[in-house]
């Protein structure tokens, strides 16, 4: 009976909501990635300033996710989600009203921190829901996550080229506003029993990220994943609006439908999780991507092959962020908020730094460093692999030895 009633208040119609609100939450992340000249522009600043509000924007998103998401141990998630999508409103609009540069950023890293209703929502349908399906209603929402970046890309260029980057805001911060008053009304209460201390559950995010080797595995091939995805997408829109290009945003922003190949194939990639070669998997979407690297090198001044590289790089980085999702909520249940929020905070953490450095390293080296910057990151974590899968070798042998 409980089991029905817990199905019952998360209908399909309000699953599918829910996706649209987990992206255009995300959305609020992706906007300003495609609408960095128009910013550029307004405040007078040089194209390696201008990457500083993305990197502000995910680095306080970082920080919601470290801070915010486990308070959904602690208290009321339904709450939680109302009150995020409320601020994120809210910052928008500050940003369209900022007198300078720096309180643009100081603005920009607010929004960040107060946008976590994504990954409020996904524990708490997760926590909420006895259903054997549950897996598939995790990947709708997933799904739902990986759109929200072709709509930030989309909604953003456009709207930014028709009117300006303001508008982009106000408009984002009326639909948030609205999917509030609505979940306000629809969305049913959080039932799951709730941690007594928000100092303990912070305080065990470290012993949990030192038992779980998975996660920790997981974490480093985000981090990578997520560094060379913005190293390549940050300094992309300086290439579009760019010699031979000279495309405007509207333009540069429709690059992002290439990314709903990675939000489809995030669909089914997610069920090489269960399989006993997750890891492998893993690699393969690493070295994806580092082959779209290399195509750039050869090819970004050729339009069908810099297409190429966006699908390519999109689909290995979404092939790689629902594998290692899939994984982390295969482990204990009670702790899938932590989890989630230890996973994604390394996530952002790792993007907030391709931020910076994809700027960086266009500024320095043009394309070919970033083509460097983007396989040293993805390198890393397959090195990373290689040496925990020797040392795990070398343990069992070690083992094997003594028990001889």
């Amino acid at each position: 009976m409980e089991h029905a009633l817990k199905s019952k208040k998360f209908s399909f119609t309000l699953q599918w909501l829910l996706s649209v609100v987990c992206a255009i939450a995300v959305a609020n992340l992706y906007y300003d990635q495609v609408l960095l000249s128009d910013i550029m522009k307004d405040f007078n600043i040089q194209p390696n300033q201008s990457g500083l509000i993305l990197t502000v924007t995910q680095a306080g998103y970082t920080l919601g996710l470290l801070f915010i998401v486990p308070l959904g141990d602690r208290f009321n998630r339904r709450n939680l989600i109302l009150l995020s999508l409320l601020l994120s409103a809210f910052w928008l609009v500050m940003m369209t009203l900022a007198s300078s540069f720096f309180l643009l950023l100081v603005f920009g890293f607010c929004l960040g921190f107060s946008t976590v209703s994504a990954q409020l929502i996904i524990p708490f349908v997760s926590s909420n829901l006895q259903s054997e399906k549950k897996g598939k209603i995790i990947g709708r929402l997933l799904t739902g996550i990986f759109l929200g970046v072709l709509l930030g890309r989309v909604f953003g260029g456009w709207i930014g080229q028709l009117f300006n980057w303001e508008t982009v805001h106000w408009v984002a911060a009326c639909i948030l506003l609205i999917f509030a008053c609505y979940l306000f009304v629809k969305l049913p209460d959080d039932q799951t029993q709730k941690q007594p201390s928000y100092k303990k559950i912070i305080q065990s995010l470290i012993p949990l990220l030192k038992e779980e080797p998975v996660l920790k595995e997981a974490i480093v091939f985000g981090v990578a994943a997520f560094a060379a995805f913005n190293i390549f997408w940050i300094p992309l829109t300086f290439i579009l609006n760019g010699a031979p290009y000279h495309f405007e945003s509207g333009i540069i922003g429709m690059f992002g439908i290439i990314g709903i190949a990675g939000a489809i194939t995030a669909g089914f990639t997610g069920q090489l999780s269960d399989s006993l070669h997750a890891q492998m998997w893993n690699i393969v979407a690493l070295l994806l991507m580092i082959f779209s690297f290399v195509v750039l090198g050869i090819g970004w001044n050729h339009l069908y092959l810099l297409i190429a590289v966006t699908f390519l790089l999109d689909v290995g980085s979404r092939m790689n962020m629902s594998i290692n999702q899939g994984r982390i909520y295969q482990l204990a249940p009670e702790n899938h908020s932590r989890l989630n929020s230890l996973y994604m905070v390394g996530y952002y953490f790792g993007g907030s730094i391709g931020s910076g450095i994809g700027s960086l390293s266009f500024h320095l080296g043009q394309v070919l460093g970033v083509v460097i910057s983007g396989c040293l990151f993805l390198g890393f974590a397959i090195f990373y692999f290689w040496l925990s899968k020797k040392n795990s070798n070398f343990s069992k042998k070690k083992i094997g030895y003594y028990y001889r």
